[in-house]
């Protein structure tokens, strides 16, 4: 079972192109996380964890989802992060994380894909963002065959498996960057519900025809991405930041098969 949290897509992309290769399904934590449903999970395969990294290692509400998830069936685990860049924690913090559910550990590697933190980038048109997965569906596959082989998949080239420091970078870009980077919806919001619809924690409501934030946002940046109007922003650092989602897979595949 390939089980993936996104923001903006990248993870699921990376999830959908590991469940097609591993002959195996994928199981959304977003629906799990926004519907609060507690995981049960049961698997003849492998588990393959598919989640960005957030300042070192998978966002907090993820860990604390996988610590109080049941695994049955299978117990191997893989852990993939996709990242706008090499990061430089490794696997130490996946390792002890899998150990503290009695699961095998079969490994943890990043993947490169289209960096989506919007107040510290721009985002590509999505002509070039399309073009940027034929670098990252070749990584994919080869993680798949490792996998699907039995064998350990590897850190990044250079990375420091210190699992402290990734853990702690992580439990504190989980509790105060949402608090920090406050999202603010202007005059453009049109009320069409997309930004609530997609937020994995319920964070933002329509009231009087305008989407409103609460105040427990895991700065997934989705609102951010899909809102039509670019009417939600954190205020004074995104709003010439452009916006990104990354293609669906199948719908990429199906596009470029003739290249793939």
């Amino acid at each position: 079972m390939v089980v993936y949290f996104t923001g903006t897509g990248n993870s699921k992309f990376a999830a959908d192109v590991l469940a097609e290769k591993l002959e195996d399904e994928c199981f959304s934590l977003n629906e799990a996380i926004k519907n609060s449903r507690s995981l049960k999970l049961q698997s003849e395969k492998p588990y393959v964890i598919v989640a960005p990294i957030h300042a070192g290692c998978y966002p907090l509400i993820v860990v604390k989802n996988i610590k109080n998830a049941e695994f049955g069936g299978n117990k191997r685990v893989y852990f993939v992060s996709t990242m706008g860049a090499p990061s430089k924690m490794g696997g130490g913090f996946y390792e002890k994380l899998a150990l503290s559910k009695g699961l095998d550990f079969g490994g943890y590697c990043g993947v490169v894909m289209q960096n989506n933190f919007l107040p510290g980038d721009t985002m590509p048109e999505k002509t070039k963002a399309d073009e940027m997965l034929f670098d990252v569906f070749p990584e994919l596959e080869k993680i798949a065959e490792k996998i699907k082989s039995g064998k350990s998949i590897t850190v990044n080239e250079g990375a420091k498996p210190d699992a402290f420091m990734a853990g702690l970078m992580g439990k504190l870009f989980g509790t105060f960057a949402g608090k920090f980077m406050k999202m603010k919806v202007d005059d453009r919001c049109d009320g069409c519900g997309i930004c609530a619809e997609y937020c994995p924690v319920n964070n933002i409501e329509l009231v009087s025809g305008k989407a409103a934030m609460k105040n427990k946002c895991v700065t997934c940046f989705s609102c951010i991405n899909r809102c039509p109007p670019e009417a939600i922003n954190v205020m004074g650092k995104t709003e010439k930041s452009g916006r990104f989602i990354c293609p669906d897979y199948k719908e990429w595949k199906e596009k470029h098969s003739q290249r793939l």
